[in-house]
């Protein structure tokens, strides 16, 4: 049997959140925490712009027609002589709409949910009233979540339910492969947490909010382009042409104006149109109306203890030369004076103010952030010379960054050629989510967000869009991304660590990018396969030899050792054209197997089936099984919102990943029991209690 089981210390959790933080001062935690959504109202900052449609438009949303699910709780046909619950699985967490087909008499109430309760925080419960006889009904709302309940009345027949998934229109063209299944998973995790949080605007996260922050969609918006066809560059536009809120967390939007915000988008686009439309409010806001000194501007979950100070100073700098390229292209060269004056004064005084030795720094804070030195190193202001230090002193022993900002520590760790760790690093924090049985990226890692005492986040989303692993394991350990604007000119320099094989596929403006890395003892190849009007610059990581003999492009040696090559940072580099080449170095290949993990791999909750864990084992069919307990069944006030769950014996064996029995009377004892008949004689060696949500 497999048992979702919700410890009952969790309920001590709730009056202490409450008082975490002052809702006066920080509406974004206070919805964090679990509060109404309601709540957060009061900004006037949260809705659509005006600017925009206030719903998608069509063109924007495919429908995907109506699907069986994978799994229902009970065979159908079926109706019981009390009200009863059907619970549904879906292959994968998706924006859907259930849908019903019933024998039933009239004026019988039948109850559409998602499993995930947070969807109650925006969506409320749907509902439909029988007419006498047989019938299809289909909710008119969109929810989302990894399954679908019905609340049926006694008396109905249930003959039959599907969903029908809608989503923005755009397709899963790029992919990630590689020799070890934990990144497989978290790229395809990541693709589909991404695809879920994008519908008429870039989400955080589709159930309990559906905000657009630019913190989310700086991420968002760049795994797009490593994720999904060239459809998805419209909602890209979108979020580039969105006017700027300058009180509207003024911290992401520094995020976002500068390499990882707009000048990704150019450089995957071409689209010189839209970036110099945005020039004017760019300046304005990095000029004149960012405020530099508000320690606590939002950069991050995390540890609460962020460096603020340094970690602003670093985005602002890439902001400026971010501007600076900008406003060249544009024709603004008479705002170079100040752009250039800016730029200096932050360089000029960054290590004066900030450098101490073995880390940087400021005075806000008593020991050194690992986001703030992983920035510093990102901006260029860290130079090479201060990199061991600082790996030593803080990325190698400190994790303050939420699943958000480990993405600029993982590019950190990879700029310093250190991309085992960045790798290892990447395993250790998203463990409990490859080894769960869930298809998204959760909001916090293990739902502990900060540092103050029980921060404990009851209402995390499970599927949040600021997750970044398809874009890492892209663009930083298959090293392919452009070196020109709209991919004219592309480079794929491989930083594989310990993965002895990685396959990519690329979606770009110019077509599919297709590159196959393979590593034996003696031979390192590329084979890549480049669209039609590209040049791609192909490395052979030196890195990856402890002798590098010769090299050879389809079948016929073009270098030799101590024959002179292009060479830079650490890679010799050839020059390839479109079509289908075939690198190949031979010498003596290092030796770096894959570190043991931290903790032990677990065995999936789940059968094999559309990537969720292993699928050892052999599953018992639980459909006719019967659970009960010693304590009666009950619910509980989900959040602080308070939302009532129900939490039934019967949710431990309904096969689905939120739902769960939780003992209600707070007290444990002996001769407490919980039973499951099985109906009849069955074998079985082992079972499975899933507890992870």
């Amino acid at each position: 049997m497999v048992c979702a089981v919700a410890l009952a210390v969790i309920l001590d959790f709730e009056t202490s959140r409450a008082c975490l933080v002052s809702p006066a001062t920080c509406p974004e935690v206070r919805n964090e925490i679990g509060l109404p959504w309601t709540a957060r109202l009061d900004l006037g900052t949260l809705t659509v712009p005006p600017w925009r449609p206030a719903t998608p438009q069509p063109a924007m949303i495919k429908d995907y027609g109506l699907k069986p699910y994978i799994r229902t709780s009970r065979f159908l046909p079926h109706s019981e002589d009390k009200a009863w619950k059907l619970v549904c699985e879906m292959p994968y967490n998706c924006q859907f709409q259930p849908s019903i087909e019933i024998e039933a008499p009239a004026g019988q109430v039948i109850k559409f949910n998602s499993t995930n309760p947070l969807v109650l925080y925006l969506t409320p419960t749907e509902t439909c009233t029988t007419e006498a006889g047989d019938h299809v009904y289909e909710a008119k709302n969109w929810i989302s979540g990894e399954g679908a309940i019905y609340t049926i009345p006694p008396g109905v027949v249930v003959k039959a339910v599907k969903f029908r998934e809608t989503g923005y229109d755009t397709s899963f063209a790029g992919s990630f492969e590689c020799s070890d299944e934990d990144y497989n998973i978290l790229w395809r995790r990541a693709a589909r947490t991404a695809y879920l949080c994008m519908r008429d605007h870039f989400y955080d996260c589709p159930d309990r909010e559906r905000t657009g922050f630019w913190g989310d969609g700086t991420p968002e918006l760049d795994q797009c382009f490593y994720i999904f066809d060239t459809k998805s560059h419209q909602i890209c536009r979108d979020l580039l042409l969105r006017p700027l809120q300058p009180t509207f967390y003024p911290g992401q939007i520094l995020e976002f104006l500068g390499e990882y915000g707009l000048w990704f988008y150019y450089m995957q686009t071409g689209d010189l149109a839209s970036l110099a439309s945005v020039y004017e409010p760019t300046k304005t806001f990095l000029l004149h109306t960012y405020k530099f000194g508000d320690a606590g501007t939002w950069f991050d979950w995390g540890v609460d203890s962020k460096d603020t100070a340094v970690v602003e100073t670093c985005f602002a700098y890439l902001d400026l030369k971010t501007l600076r390229k900008i406003a060249l292209l544009t024709g603004h060269q008479a705002d170079l004076p100040e752009i250039d004056s800016r730029i200096e004064g932050i360089r000029g005084s960054f290590d004066v103010k900030y450098w101490k030795g073995a880390y940087y720094q400021s005075s806000d804070v008593k020991t050194p952030d690992d986001r703030a030195n992983a920035m510093a190193v990102n901006a260029g202001l860290a130079g090479a010379d201060k990199w061991d230090a600082i790996y030593r002193n803080v990325l190698a022993t400190t994790t303050n960054s939420s699943c958000f900002f480990d993405r600029w520590v993982f590019e950190a760790l990879c700029k310093m050629g250190r991309q085992d760790d960045a790798l290892v690093r990447m395993a250790t924090r998203y463990r409990t989510m490859i080894d769960s049985s869930f298809s998204t990226l959760w909001e916090h890692y293990d739902r502990w967000w900060a540092s103050w005492l029980n921060a404990f986040d009851e209402g995390s989303s499970l599927n949040h869009g600021w997750n970044p692993p398809a874009l890492l394991l892209s663009y930083d350990i298959a090293g392919v991304r452009p070196v020109d604007p709209g991919w004219t000119t592309y480079e794929v320099m491989p930083k594989e660590a310990f993965l002895s094989s990685i396959k990519a596929t690329v979606p770009t403006v110019k077509g599919l990018v297709k590159v196959a890395i393979g590593k034996t003892k003696k031979t390192y190849t590329v084979d890549l396969d480049s669209p039609a009007g590209t040049a791609a610059i192909v490395g052979i990581p030196k890195g990856s030899f402890t002798r590098l003999d010769s090299v050879s492009l389809d079948g016929k040696q073009i270098w030799k050792g101590g024959e002179a090559a292009v060479t830079e940072d650490g890679y010799l580099k050839f020059r390839l054209p479109p079509g289908r080449s075939s690198l190949v170095a031979r010498g003596v290949l290092t030796s770096t197997p894959w570190p043991p993990p931290p903790f032990p791999r677990q065995a999936s909750t789940r059968p094999g089936a559309n990537g969720r864990g292993n699928g050892a084992g052999t599953f018992l069919d639980k459909h006719d099984w019967r659970a009960s307990a010693s304590v009666p069944d009950g619910s509980f006030l989900f959040s602080g919102a308070k939302i009532p769950i129900d939490v039934s014996a019967a949710n431990a064996i309904d096969g689905d990943h939120w739902t769960g029995w939780r003992d209600m009377t707070g007290l444990q004892h002996p001769g407490q029991w919980f039973e499951v008949d099985m109906k009849r004689e069955q074998a079985f060696d082992g079972i499975v209690l899933d507890c992870t949500w």
